[in-house]
């Protein structure tokens, strides 16, 4: 049975997740598909985190527009890899940001690509005996 996610749309065709548009629209014209929470919007839905990204310092308030654009394009590259990296939660304040994701590995690569990008300071500690990981980005100034 096809399945097709009712919140991203993503298509499950032979227990595969994927994006595609156009093998979505054909399923849904017939009648061999069902609903079905694609993994990412499943972990979402149950609030499963296994990464936390702290983005802080004076910088942000200064460039937020650039952090903004750099924490989507890397969850969109990331989403297309993995299905079920997915960011959870944004929340904004004056001078940080801090990011639930549904993947460690999602939140390794946003601090990685801030470093990369902007800067500042990384430091990443994953908690032992488990799949997950804070990360701590800051920059002043």
């Amino acid at each position: 049975m096809v399945k097709i996610c009712p919140s991203c749309y993503a298509v499950c065709v032979d227990q595969k997740w994927c994006f595609d548009e156009k093998a979505r629209q054909r399923i849904m014209k017939g009648n061999g598909w069902e609903k079905h929470l694609c993994p990412g919007c499943e972990k979402v839905a149950r609030g499963k985190v296994d990464g936390v990204v702290y983005l802080r310092g004076d910088f942000l308030r200064a460039h937020r527009e650039e952090a903004k654009n750099l924490i989507r394009s890397v969850a969109e590259r990331k989403l297309r890899k993995n299905i079920a990296a997915r960011i959870a939660h944004i929340e904004e304040k004056d001078d940080e940001i801090v990011i639930q994701t549904t993947d460690r590995a999602l939140a390794e690569r946003l601090g990685k690509e801030f470093e990369r990008a902007f800067s500042g300071r990384l430091d990443i500690q994953w908690q032992h005996g488990a799949d997950f990981a804070r990360v701590y980005w800051t920059r002043d100034g």
